[in-house]
């Protein structure tokens, strides 16, 4: 117990540099990381979809499955959600000894690579009622925000958390967004998939 308790302090102590400076643990190479990404996977969904026409937007193997429309719709609806989600965090005081538990950025793209199907939440389950380019539209309006507040944030992403359930309990915002951009490769991958089908439009 001694042992833990001095381990503690000496993890606080390191994060209480010179004049009572705590040390940043966000990095501008971690800014740069995200922005790379997350435009990365924006301009590829651009590339997808720009030139689609409403039969390819709309079209979908059979009932269950989502439309490219629909894929945009979610992917939209998630842009909006981890946006408020982080901005809600970032309204509490930073808590930088949680960093000590924070998983690898690996863990979280490993997850996202996983071809098992997800389940989407409620919230984010898209309805299919806009029509065509609207769907890109509503998404890059959201990942254009994001994108933003990444770019000029001064809040260190890596003290501040989001709450979960299951054993990770807690997620830094910029654990966040690194679930984010892996969430739209995931989602790249279904729109060629849907591209790929025998019955896509051409």
């Amino acid at each position: 117990m001694k042992f833990i308790f001095t381990s503690v302090l000496f993890y606080f102590a390191l994060l209480q540099p010179a004049h009572g400076q705590v040390l940043r643990l966000w990095t501008e190479k971690d800014r740069i990381y995200l922005v790379q990404n997350l435009e990365r996977t924006k301009l590829e969904i651009i590339n997808e979809t720009k030139s689609l026409s409403s039969q390819q937007w709309r079209y979908k193997q059979d009932s269950t499955k989502w439309s490219i429309g629909q894929v945009l719709e979610h992917l939209g609806l998630y842009e909006r959600i981890f946006a408020q989600e982080a901005d809600i965090m970032l309204s509490i005081p930073p808590d930088p000894l949680l960093d000590s538990l924070s998983k690898p950025d690996s863990s979280y793209l490993n997850w996202m690579s996983d071809p098992s199907p997800h389940k989407a939440e409620w919230n984010a389950d898209p309805l299919g009622l806009m029509k065509g380019s609207d769907n890109l539209d509503f998404f890059l309006f959201g990942r254009d925000h994001i994108i933003d507040f990444i770019r000029h944030t001064t809040y260190d992403l890596k003290a501040h958390f989001t709450f979960r359930w299951g054993q990770e309990k807690r997620r830094s915002i910029h654990a966040l967004m690194v679930v984010h951009f892996g969430h739209t490769d995931r989602h790249l991958r279904q729109i060629l998939r849907i591209k790929n089908e025998p019955g896509y439009p051409k």
